[in-house]
């Protein structure tokens, strides 16, 4: 915990004549009064960008902020799983007047896309081929837990042993919304119970609680998303990262559609599951973890000068 009173024991700028600010050692380096402060949120040191242009400095930390809270795979991991579930489902409660009306619209949509639900399947399957066969034996995977687990076990030991922190983070990140997610979307099918269009019921066939018949909401596309929604934020430096993930989920809803497992509003709903659970869990993460820094004026007999001070 950084304090003034540990100020002796942490490194002092001081302003000379020129209007630089230097620290007071002999390995000081000298920092201009117009020089750029940036803080990447990890525990690596704080950024003091000299003769850099804003843009720059914008972009670094930009590339770097996935960074921020770095996480490791232990206890408190596992742990954390349990308290961002428990307050994904708290929510609700600390919604403002924005979480309302994107929940609204979000309920609108599906609204709207059950009303068109048995006219969307008639159109899909008439038009059903090998073609969209394959295109669908291709992308379901990527929303099938079989597959996912795997894959993000393995982009977490190469993250882990090849020291790529991001990588670390992400699939850290990309497991738990896979986990809380698919949890949120089994509670859902088993409470609503609704007929799956290979039933050949109508879409509005629903059961009440149900072990056998669960189409709403989609599981596979409510993976793919949230999956999707992390490494599309954690690799948002990258300008084709993000339209490939969200392509790729996008493709997977599409691939039960194809199948004839689930109706339009499963897929808009479970789309929706993914990325709202994803985006809650990365604010968590961002919010929680990481070092701060504060920057206060002190003056005393040998002038005036900066004091940085750091706080876990």
């Amino acid at each position: 915990m950084g304090s003034p009173a540990l100020a002796d024991d942490i490194p002092k700028m001081t302003a000379d004549n020129e209007g630089s600010l230097s620290r007071q050692n002999p390995s000081e380096y000298l920092f201009s009064l117009s020089d750029d402060f940036t803080f990447d949120g990890t525990d690596d040191a704080p950024l003091l960008a000299a003769n850099k242009s804003y843009s720059s400095v914008l972009k670094e930390g930009t590339e770097r902020k996935s960074l921020r809270g770095k996480i490791k795979l232990d206890s408190n991991y596992f742990k954390g799983i349990f308290s961002d579930t428990s307050y994904a489902l708290t929510s609700p409660w600390r919604w403002d007047k924005f979480d309302w009306a994107t929940a609204s619209i979000v309920a609108g949509v599906t609204g709207v896309f059950f009303v068109l639900d048995d006219d969307i399947n008639e159109e899909v399957q008439s038009t059903r081929s090998s073609t969209t066969d394959d295109i669908s034996e291709f992308f379901e995977p990527f929303g099938n837990g079989a597959f996912q687990i795997p894959v993000l076990a393995g982009m977490y030991l190469y993250g882990r042993f090849g020291e790529n922190d991001r990588l670390e983070r992400t699939a850290l990140l990309a497991t738990e919304s896979f986990l809380v997610s698919g949890l949120f979307s089994t509670v859902l099918k088993v409470s609503m119970g609704r007929h799956r269009p290979s039933k050949g019921n109508p879409a509005d066939t629903f059961d009440g609680p149900s072990t056998s018949n669960k189409s709403f909401p989609s599981g596979h596309t409510t993976t793919a998303f949230a999956v999707a929604t992390i490494v599309a934020n954690e690799y948002e430096h990258i300008p084709l990262i993000a339209p490939l993930s969200y392509g790729i989920a996008t493709m997977t809803g599409y691939s039960r559609l194809n199948d004839n497992k689930h109706w339009a509003s499963d897929i808009i709903f479970g789309a929706a599951l993914g990325y709202f659970t994803s985006k809650t869990i990365l604010k968590l993460h961002s919010n929680k973890k990481g070092r701060h820094f504060t920057i206060y004026p002190r003056v005393d007999r040998r002038g005036g000068g900066l004091i940085l001070s750091t706080r876990f």
